[in-house]
């Protein structure tokens, strides 16, 4: 599998609203596993993402998410993947386009994307509103009705280590003899999608690689729960 490298945020890490106990941990891993379980069974992962932001409150009124195009070379499609596109051979890289985004609420970067898409099998107003607006991918191809195939998947942290329930843990507090009440430090990534866009009628026009942050869980824990 290539090596997916996302764009660097463009905010700093907030605080996080986590605590490093193993309560939180447990959380925030049940939490991480039901967004994931949600997106996987979608077609949109850009409606779904909202509708998670809504009912967290992370997205208020009218707000909707924007794809903020990052300026960067087109990267070849890694040949792998490329073939799932059931281009004409020889491929000489024609008729491929190629777009890299921040998916932002406000000042929040949510996923950052990779896309190839197969400009003759969109009409000539979506190629043109992918490359030159910030129009989320999924909002630009939904009169396609698309469904979408997971290529892979691919877990970048995990809140719990290996073994974890193996290991006799207090529920109410960290491990012994380490300092209460510590942010979780959370990393810049959570986990990767790697998925295959197909029309209404079966035919591939679209891959797209999404990589997800910690932002989406910037709600934190309920609020009894912060003195655990």
């Amino acid at each position: 599998m290539p090596d997916f490298k996302p764009p660097a945020p463009t905010t700093a890490p907030q605080p996080s609203v986590w605590q490093d106990s193993f309560l939180h941990r447990l959380m925030l891993a049940s939490l991480i596993n039901q967004m994931e379980n949600r997106l996987l069974a979608e077609n949109s992962a850009t409606q779904t993402l909202e509708h998670w932001l809504r009912t967290h409150k992370l997205l208020c009124g009218q707000e909707a998410l924007r794809a903020e195009r990052v300026a960067s070379p087109p990267r070849p499609c890694p040949a792998d993947l490329l073939a799932t596109l059931d281009m004409p051979t020889p491929h000489t890289g024609q008729g491929l386009g190629y777009r890299k985004i921040r998916l932002m609420g406000t000042t929040h970067t949510y996923s950052e994307a990779e896309n190839w898409f197969v400009t003759d099998r969109l009409s000539q107003s979506m190629t043109q509103a992918l490359e030159q607006t910030d129009t989320p991918f999924g909002r630009v191809v939904s009169p396609l009705r698309f469904t979408r195939q997971l290529i892979r998947r691919e877990t970048l942290w995990s809140p719990l280590p290996d073994l974890w329930e193996m290991q006799e843990q207090p529920l109410h507090g960290t491990v012994p003899g380490a300092p209460q009440n510590q942010p979780l430090a959370l990393p810049p990534h959570l986990f990767r999608h790697v998925a295959l866009l197909r029309t209404h009628a079966g035919t591939p026009f679209s891959l797209v690689v999404e990589t997800y942050t910690p932002q989406a869980f910037a709600f934190g824990p309920p609020p009894q729960q912060t003195a655990l």
